[in-house]
């Protein structure tokens, strides 16, 4: 997973990323699993992100805590206009989705 840069120093891949938390659920669809996973939050002020990771198989029982290697993708959705509050203006919104896919070997 990871891999050396030309300094010979440990570089993470792009868009490689280490998620970790505590499982909350999970569902299958269309022979895909689907955990949810809570990461811890930033400090003390801050809150815990939910994140959705697609496997193909179990990543564990729900209260478990794991740490595995994700690849970072993402879509778009279909556009939509809007009108800003502030300006009045009529705007296109192109919602992203991103997505978590673990890297099974």
């Amino acid at each position: 997973m990871k891999m050396e840069d030309k300094k010979g120093q440990l570089a993470a891949k792009s868009m490689h990323v280490v998620v970790t938390g505590r499982i909350e659920g999970s569902k299958t669809y269309e022979g895909k699993r689907y955990t949810q996973v809570m990461t811890p939050a930033a400090d003390a002020y801050s809150r815990p992100q939910l994140v959705e990771i697609r496997s193909k198989g179990r990543l564990g029982d729900k209260a478990e805590e794991i740490s595995c290697q994700c690849v970072l993708g993402g879509f778009q959705r279909k556009a939509y206009e809007t009108k800003d509050k502030q300006s009045g203006e009529i705007v296109k919104v192109v919602p992203v989705e991103h997505t978590l896919d673990l890297i099974e070997e």
